[in-house]
């Protein structure tokens, strides 16, 4: 996901030079942009009597960042910062709450008898930015290009998508699940211009002709309501140029992720806001490992697993601790179940000792049987969070009596390792989509499932769950978990959050969720003075 970065300076003076020649490769209106950021930030000195040193004035504009000349387009861009300004400009098919539970959006309401067969009726009063109605046909067109791309695997059970009527479309499953409307919280654009770089959407917000700023869409509902007329678009390349940007308030909000490479190390002196996510770490097992293997083994794993140490502090607050793969927020968390897995030396201990294990030749190293307990952990170097947590977690194991060899490998390398089986325990994290099927995790054909996991009741327990409704779910979700506390497939770890940051009096009554930054945007207060 890194990216090789230009510096800014060189790109201003590239443009200014280009633009003097009279190659016309900017238009007046960037180059007038362009040559006002560029006044604005000159260092200004300060008063006699006070420390000399580079101070910059905030410029009264707000302004996002983005990569101009990288499609702005949800569905083709793969820039974080093209992806949070798209946020304004194109809305979902439905919404999710902080409790991930599902909204209406663009779709206003649903319907099924049978948890297979969905009716969804779209705003027709809604229209895009160019005109054109909102219609079944845009969210047909959205869903179907959706299950073809980067959404692939949450649509892996859709059969079919069709219009029904002028204000209504049908999706069709291979199996129930009532779960399956707070899988439509994807973005929407205009069926006709799909795959263009800056395609129509129906948001509060909408691109001006030359990608430099966001203007107010008159059309939209909230328009009157919005706390600003226009949004600038910078661009900023290098990551420290981006930090210093902020810094100087000449950003005025960005997004962060602090499990990530290139998290960026922005002052404790801005405002932070976390937004949970469904982003879940956890621990994997080879089923093959003469350990592993074995379900009392795994089972035991969650007493070893300090979360609330490893979330206070390898990750800074940035995530929330969990036992399952279902995020605490939800209704359908168990929370008695999800306390009898929590983190816990006396229960580690009991539990070893049930299994039998000893150090049988006084080693220092139990024994499990005729297998000596020597664990090979893999975890990826891409997140210097993530290794950090997989030391703890290794630290207390060794503790137990484990023998623990740690693999720290680069991307390449630990996918490689995956997939030949090289380890006893991986490290590893993935978003679960919003119906918290966790299939691809421990399903036999499941993509993600590199241990081996082979288990038809879990597969079972897991459908039954999806196709439950009503009165029977708070029980077919209990009985899911209790089965995957026993079975132990995997152990989940937390799920992270992440950070939007942005600066002290300049905006409030911030409420963000992972599906939109500027979720109900309508109620900021933004003070530019």
């Amino acid at each position: 996901m890194n990216r090789c970065y230009q510096k800014i300076i060189c790109l201003l003076l590239a443009g200014l030079t280009l633009a003097l020649s009279g190659c016309g490769l900017l238009s007046e209106e960037e180059l007038g942009e362009i040559s006002e950021d560029a006044a604005r930030q000159q260092p200004v000195r300060q008063d006699i009597g006070q420390e000399l040193q580079a101070s910059y004035k905030a410029d009264h504009v707000f302004s996002l960042n983005s990569m101009r000349g990288e499609p702005f387009n949800p569905y083709t861009t793969d820039n974080l910062w093209n992806r949070v300004v798209s946020m304004l400009v194109y809305e979902t098919l439905v919404k999710t709450d902080d409790n991930f539970d599902v909204q209406p959006g663009l779709i206003t309401d649903w319907h099924s008898d049978d948890g297979m067969t969905w009716t969804f009726r779209v705003d027709t009063s809604r229209s895009f930015h160019d005109g054109g109605v909102m219609t079944p046909g845009d969210a047909v067109v959205c869903i179907e290009q959706a299950r073809g791309g980067q959404y692939a695997q949450r649509f892996s059970h859709v059969t079919g998508v069709y219009g029904e009527s002028e204000d209504a479309f049908v999706v069709t499953l291979d199996e129930p699940n009532w779960r399956f409307p707070a899988l439509l919280n994807i973005p929407c654009v205009e069926a006709g211009a799909f795959y263009a770089d800056m395609p129509p959407g129906t948001g509060p917000y909408k691109f001006n002709r030359t990608g430099t700023k966001l203007e107010l869409n008159e059309a939209h509902p909230l328009a009157g309501e919005m706390p600003l007329d226009s949004i600038r678009l910078k661009r900023y390349l290098e990551p420290e140029d981006i930090l210093q940007a902020f810094e100087d308030s000449l950003l005025d909000l960005v997004v962060n992720n602090p499990m990530d490479m290139s998290s960026l190390g922005y002052a404790s002196t801005n405002l932070t806001k976390y937004v949970d996510t469904t982003n879940m770490h956890y621990l994997g097992y080879n089923m093959t490992s003469k350990l592993f293997s074995q379900p009392s083994f795994r089972a035991l794993m969650t007493y070893a697993v300090d979360r609330d140490t490893i979330v206070s502090t390898s990750m800074q607050g940035a995530a929330v601790a969990a036992t399952l793969p279902i995020h605490p927020n939800s209704a359908l968390y168990p929370k008695t179940i999800a306390r009898s897995l929590e983190y816990s030396e006396n229960d580690l201990t009991v539990s070893l000792q049930n299994t039998g294990a000893r150090d049988v030749d006084y080693d220092g190293v139990l024994d499990a049987g005729p297998v000596r307990a020597e664990i090979t952990f893999l975890v990826c170097t891409d997140s210097a969070v993530k290794v950090a947590a997989a030391r703890q977690i290794a630290t207390q194991l060794r503790n137990a009596g484990f023998a623990v060899i740690m693999a720290e490998m680069e991307y390449n390398d630990y996918i490689k390792a995956l997939e030949e089986g090289a380890y006893d325990i991986y490290y590893a994290e993935v978003k679960i989509c919003d119906d918290w099927d966790i299939r691809p995790l421990v399903a036999a054909e499941g993509e993600l499932n590199y241990g081996g996991v082979r288990d038809p009741n879990l597969e079972g327990y897991i459908r039954t769950f999806l196709a439950s409704n009503g009165d029977s779910l708070t029980t077919d979700a209990e009985m899911l978990y209790s089965y995957m506390a026993q079975f132990a497939p995997i152990t989940t770890i937390c799920f992270e959050r992440t950070e939007v940051l942005y600066h002290r009096g300049v905006i409030t009554t911030i409420d963000p969720t992972q599906d939109n930054i500027f979720n109900d945007m309508q109620d900021w207060v933004v003070d530019l003075s």
